[in-house]
């Protein structure tokens, strides 16, 4: 009962966190003027902890759906799914460290790299939503 329930918030969290951030990717050129040298606005600081905060449970979720079918008892299908997405997740959140380090703890005159955050608010989204609807669908059985 309660793993079913932890399932089911860890799903919304993860789905209502990737729409979020696909939302506001998408809407992101139409709310900030990024030419007039502004710093980063609130609302991306706040989506980047939310985005920290899932990416444990989509490393965690992926890694477990990965380690279940390396059995060889699943078809193809489902080991190039549970496959593709751990990797995925692994290079996301390797990305995502990376550059958010870059930020305040970077050495010497770094800077983050707008593309990476680009590449990122474009995987994450799909990574997290899929994964979000894939617990939720687990926490119904």
């Amino acid at each position: 009962m309660i793993t079913m329930m932890v399932k089911r918030l860890a799903g919304v969290y993860l789905a209502v966190v990737g729409a979020a951030v696909a939302v506001h990717f998408v809407l992101d050129p139409l709310l900030y003027e990024w030419e007039a040298g502004e710093g980063v606005p609130t609302a991306w600081i706040v989506l980047d902890w939310l985005m920290a905060g899932g990416l444990p449970i989509a490393l965690y979720v992926t890694f477990m759906a990965k380690r279940a079918v390396d059995d060889g008892s699943s078809d193809l299908r489902e080991y190039l799914v549970a496959n593709t997405k751990f990797f995925v997740a692994v290079a996301v959140a390797l990305l995502f460290v990376w550059n958010a380090l870059q930020i305040e703890w970077s050495a010497g005159a770094q800077t983050p790299d707008a593309q990476v955050w680009v590449f990122i608010d474009v995987v994450l989204p799909m990574l997290f939503v899929t994964v979000g609807l894939d617990l939720l669908n687990e926490g119904e059985m």
